[in-house]
C-alpha cells in the first residue's frame, strides 16, 4: 500500500513539473533558426513591474511589449504583469537573476552589489533631465558602468523609463520640511537601499524599509505616515491615504528595462538589436514627456486636495550640502570612488571627496 502511494505521489509530481515547464518554457542557450534566414523560435516571456497598472510607467511597459512583438514579427511575445502581480520589486530583482522571469521594468536592488546605486539612487547628485539622458543613455557612463555590474548578476539593462523628480508623500506637513537640521516627527517608508535610508534620516525623518506592495496598508494603519520615491506619478497611487507632497528633488528615478542574460543570449543578433531599439524608443518617448508628466500628476494631486510644497533654491542647496557632507562619505566606499569620479567628470562637476 505504501509503495503504491509512493508511486502515485512521484507520478503526480512529474505531471505537475511537466505542466509547469510547458507553461513557462526555458529559453534555449543558443538561438534557433534556418541558416541565413529568420529565427524560428517562438518565445512567450514575462515582464514585471511593481508599479500600478494605471500609471504611465505600466502603460509604457504594455507599449514596449507591443513594440517588441511587432518588431520581432511575433517571435518574442511579452506579457506584462503590473501591480506587483509577480512580487515586489526586490523579489523580481532576484527572479530575473535566476531566470524565473525574462524581463522587468523596475528599480534596481543594490543589496546584490552596492555599486548598482550609481544607476539608481545617488542623492543630490544631479536634478535635470538632460543630465539623466546623458548619463543613462546607451553612450552614457552610467549605462556602461551599470551593465558592468549587473552582468555579473546574470542580467543586463537595455534602457530606462524616467519616473520623475523624487520626493515624499505624507499624511500631513512635517516640522520645518526643508530644514535638514530639524527632526520631522514623522516616519516614512523608504526604499530598502542604504542611500535612501541615510538620506532621509539626515533630512530628519524616522524611516522604515517596507515592501512596496505593503506600503498602502502601512500608511492606512499608521505604521508609517508616508512614502518616498517615484515622483508625483508614484504619489498619485497614494492619493487616498496621503495628502501632502514634498518635492525634495533628491534624485530623478529611473526604472530600468532589464533582461535575463540567458534569455538575451538565446536571441539572434537581429532580435537583440530589435529589443535594444524598442527599449531606446520607449525611453526617448518618456524623456520627451517626463517633465510634462511631473506637472500632470502634480496638478492632479492639487485638484484632489493635496498640499504641494517645493523648496526654494536656497533650501535645496542647504539640504544638498548636508547630504553631501554627511551621507556621501558613507556611500562612496560602497558605490566605488572610481565609478563616482567618472560620473562627476561626465557631468563636469567636482569629484566627490571624503
Amino acid at each position: 500500500m505504501m509503495r503504491h502511494l509512493a508511486v502515485l505521489l512521484v507520478t503526480s509530481l512529474l505531471v505537475l513539473a511537466t505542466a509547469f515547464t510547458a507553461c513557462t518554457p526555458a529559453a534555449p542557450a543558443t538561438p534557433t533558426g534556418t541558416p541565413g534566414g529568420e529565427p524560428t523560435y517562438q518565445y512567450k516571456w514575462r515582464m514585471t513591474t511593481a508599479i500600478g497598472s494605471e500609471t504611465d510607467l505600466a502603460k509604457a511597459c504594455f507599449s514596449l511589449a507591443d513594440r517588441i512583438r511587432d518588431r520581432t514579427d511575433g517571435r518574442v511575445d511579452v506579457t506584462v504583469y503590473a501591480d506587483a502581480a509577480l512580487g515586489a520589486w526586490d523579489l523580481t530583482n532576484e527572479m530575473i537573476q535566476r531566470g524565473d522571469i525574462e524581463m522587468m521594468t523596475e528599480a534596481l536592488d543594490d543589496s546584490w552589489d552596492p555599486r548598482i546605486a550609481i544607476g539608481y539612487y545617488m542623492p543630490f547628485l544631479y536634478i535635470d533631465y538632460a543630465a539623466q539622458e546623458k548619463l543613462c543613455g546607451t553612450d552614457g557612463v552610467v549605462y556602461r558602468l551599470l551593465n558592468e555590474v549587473v552582468g555579473g548578476l546574470n542580467y543586463r539593462v537595455l534602457g530606462f523609463f524616467s519616473c520623475g523628480v523624487g520626493g515624499v508623500s505624507l499624511t500631513g506637513v512635517p516640522k520645518a520640511p526643508f530644514d535638514p537640521n530639524v527632526a520631522k516627527g514623522m516616519k516614512t517608508r523608504v526604499m530598502a537601499l542604504t542611500a535612501c535610508r541615510l538620506t532621509y534620516e539626515r533630512l530628519g525623518y524616522m524611516v522604515a524599509a517596507i515592501p512596496f506592495g505593503e506600503v498602502y496598508t502601512a500608511i492606512q494603519t499608521g505604521i508609517v505616515q508616508g512614502q518616498q520615491g517615484g515622483g508625483t506619478m508614484q504619489a498619485w497611487m497614494f492619493r487616498d491615504v496621503n495628502k501632502v507632497w514634498l518635492h525634495y528633488k533628491d534624485y530623478i528615478e529611473p526604472n530600468w528595462f532589464s533582461i535575463n542574460e540567458k534569455a538575451w543570449q538565446s536571441l539572434a543578433p537581429v532580435d537583440q538589436q530589435n529589443l535594444i531599439d524598442c527599449c531606446q524608443e520607449e525611453q526617448q518617448l518618456q524623456l520627451d514627456y517626463v517633465a510634462e508628466m511631473d506637472e500632470k500628476y502634480m496638478q492632479q494631486l492639487k485638484d484632489y486636495g493635496w498640499t504641494i510644497l517645493k523648496p526654494t533654491d536656497a533650501e535645496w542647496e542647504t539640504m544638498a550640502a548636508a547630504v553631501r557632507e554627511d551621507v556621501w562619505p558613507e556611500l562612496v566606499p560602497l558605490i566605488s570612488a572610481p565609478f563616482l569620479d567618472e560620473v562627476c567628470d561626465s557631468l563636469g562637476i567636482a569629484r566627490v571627496t571624503t
